[in-house]
């Protein structure tokens, strides 16, 4: 089951205070210091909301989360959320998941892990993409006594696993993620872009929340900053096509569709985000000029 949004751009609680980075969302909230009151909302809610689907005390199989929201595009939870989560998790018999896919191996730049980020210890990390550099691996790690579970069980094999050319693969990945310092560039750089961000959104009206940590981020478009109602995908679609024009490919994400998602390389520079950061600042003053063909990306047309 699914369901709950931890995040505050959006969601019921929360606001500038509650997340950690150097985008804020420009919803206020009256939380103080560390101590984040829309984290005990929401996991109030996560925990009526384990009450209704499992018998008192038991019944729940696990609780899966990333570090960070991928195809949310960078949907950063509330400062406490996890640790809060985890115990409910825990209460009721389930096992905590981390997916770590997209947010594993020094991609926040501050932590080499998101579990790490929030301070706390799934009983399972899965992790993928990242470890390979592209090379098709993933790895799943867990406690002695879960995996004795698997090994015991009929129902679980895998025809590729301990396979030696992924894994040297695997190892010279982690090796150039130390010795080439990339968590530290994810720090600087991801710092460096998400500034930039915060710029862009002050200059240009269709810029709603910016979020993210190190190379993982994101920036949502809406039609005004007032109502904050997102920029429908077709405008959010020509917006691509004339950053693609300018040699800068972005993901799409978001609840609706109106994010552009950026998780660049590990190794890009402070150039390469001055040209990024450019290149957006260009395609919006064009949009908002009303240079851009949008409706030409219109479906109903």
């Amino acid at each position: 089951s699914s369901g709950i949004n931890a995040e505050y751009g959006r969601g019921l609680w929360g606001g500038s205070k509650c997340r950690d980075g150097p985008c804020q969302t420009l919803r206020s909230c009256d939380c103080v210091g560390d101590e984040c009151s829309a984290a005990d909302n929401y996991a109030d809610q996560y925990r009526d909301h384990v009450r209704t689907i499992c018998p008192p005390g038991g019944g729940l199989a696990a609780f899966i989360g990333e570090g960070i929201g991928g195809m949310g595009a960078a949907l950063q939870q509330t400062k406490g959320f996890y640790n809060k989560v985890y115990d409910i998790t825990k209460e009721y018999g389930g096992l905590n998941i981390m997916d770590e896919v997209q947010t594993g191996f020094g991609r926040l730049g501050s932590h080499y892990w998101g579990f790490e980020y929030h301070g706390v210890m799934p009983d399972i990390i899965t992790a993928a993409k990242s470890i390979g550099n592209g090379f098709p691996l993933a790895m799943c790690a867990t406690s002695p006594e879960i995996a004795e579970a698997f090994a015991n069980s009929s129902l679980h094999f895998n025809t590729f696993g301990g396979n030696a050319l992924q894994c040297a693969a695997g190892l010279a990945t982690l090796e150039a993620i130390e010795e080439d310092g990339l968590q530290e560039n994810c720090a600087v750089v991801g710092t460096h872009f998400l500034e930039g961000f915060n710029k862009l959104r002050t200059k240009h009206e269709i810029v709603g929340d910016c979020r993210g940590k190190g190379l993982f981020m994101a920036m949502e478009f809406v039609t005004d900053k007032a109502s904050n109602n997102p920029l429908p995908v077709y405008h959010i679609m020509a917006l691509l096509e004339a950053l693609k024009d300018r040699r800068i490919i972005f993901g799409r994400g978001g609840l609706f569709g109106n994010c552009i998602r950026i998780q660049p390389p590990m190794c890009v520079t402070k150039e390469d985000a001055d040209y990024t950061l450019a290149a957006l600042d260009a395609v919006l003053t064009e949009y908002a000029e009303g240079k851009l063909d949008v409706e030409s990306f219109n479906p109903n047309k």
